[in-house]
């Protein structure tokens, strides 16, 4: 890895831990303005990109326990925002899904977020701007890439005798 790839992944991890915290505060602030918490927030996204889902592998894919991904749901389902539906493959398990109304709520929330980080971004210009959105996408679009290959699997460290 060439060193200019070195620094862009070190500025990659402090934007991301960044980012992490502004969007636990923002969903902090604005739950009951949006009507979601960060855990509904991502587990809608989820939904939204992946389709039906097991509830174990919702709580897989978002490191939560069994338990706080049961009750995630619970809130979902009151609130008309996803369903539970039979496993048509096995029967002994439910699906999960959005609902149109969940799907609307999500849309919402990612609309009023995007328009709280626009602040963040006032110091551009409008082509620093644009050039920071391309960088983006494209890097967005080269981790999606790897995360469906495979990549960001969690996997064991070997161990060195």
């Amino acid at each position: 890895m060439g060193s200019s790839n070195a620094e862009a992944a070190a500025e990659l991890a402090v934007l991301g831990s960044r980012l992490a915290r502004i969007a636990q505060r923002f969903a902090e602030t604005r739950e009951a303005s949006l009507g979601l918490t960060l855990p509904e927030y991502r587990t809608l996204r989820a939904l939204r990109r992946r389709g039906p889902r097991r509830m174990k592998d919702l709580a897989n894919w978002q490191l939560l326990s069994s338990q706080t991904m049961s009750q995630t749901v619970d809130r979902l389902v009151v609130a008309g925002l996803v369903t539970r539906t039979e496993d048509a493959v096995d029967r002994r398990h439910l699906q999960i899904g959005a609902t149109p109304h969940g799907l609307a709520r999500l849309q919402a929330y990612e609309q009023a977020f995007e328009q709280y980080l626009v602040g963040a971004l006032d110091e551009l210009d409008h082509a620093e701007a644009a050039q920071i959105a391309a960088a983006l996408t494209r890097l967005n679009e080269a981790i999606a890439a790897k995360r469906d290959a495979g990549y960001f699997r969690t996997q064991r460290e070997p161990v060195h005798a």
